[in-house]
């Protein structure tokens, strides 16, 4: 029988609540820093995420984990929003920001990097094709890729001067 992961079956529980008020799971983490568990959800909407959106889904989300009880061990439970560097995990996440810009780490380097950054050109479920600065097309296989993220160009206007 395959082993199904801890963060899987949280995301199953999870994910039902999260769309039912109108937001997307994007992430589930449950790990360890220092000596505490952390269980933190990512959800996203069209409209971004504010802090009341993050309440809103927190209290539900709680209530059903207490319910549930899935995590045996004492933990904190965050729900925040996935950050302008978003990670890239699923299929869908990499298809909906294609023609962006994305930075993928490499498990080997390749040509001596393993880190890249360029434009997400293509996407499949055995692929991707980034389009370096260069302009030159660079095709990598998903197996090889440890993490992708998004990366936003943030285009800060000057303050007008105070003359």
């Amino acid at each position: 029988m395959k082993k199904v992961s801890k963060e899987f079956l949280l995301e199953e529980l999870a994910a039902p609540v999260v769309e039912s008020l109108g937001y997307e799971l994007t992430d589930l983490t449950f790990e360890k820093k220092g000596k505490d568990w952390y269980l933190t959800l990512f959800i996203d909407s069209e409209n971004g995420i504010s802090l009341e959106d993050c309440e809103k889904v927190s209290r539900p989300v709680s209530e059903m984990l207490d319910e549930q009880d899935p995590i045996e061990q004492s933990y904190f439970f965050e729900v925040s929003s996935p950050g302008m560097d978003r990670p890239l995990k699923k299929e869908k996440h990499f298809l909906s920001n294609l023609d962006k810009k994305i930075a993928v780490h490499l498990f080997a380097p390749m040509d001596g990097k393993k880190d890249i950054e360029g434009v997400l050109k293509s996407y499949t479920t055995d692929e991707l094709t980034l389009e370096l600065e260069t302009g030159e097309l660079l095709t990598l296989e998903n197996s090889k890729i440890a993490k992708a993220n998004r990366l936003d160009e943030l285009n800060f206007k000057p303050l007008p001067s105070a003359e």
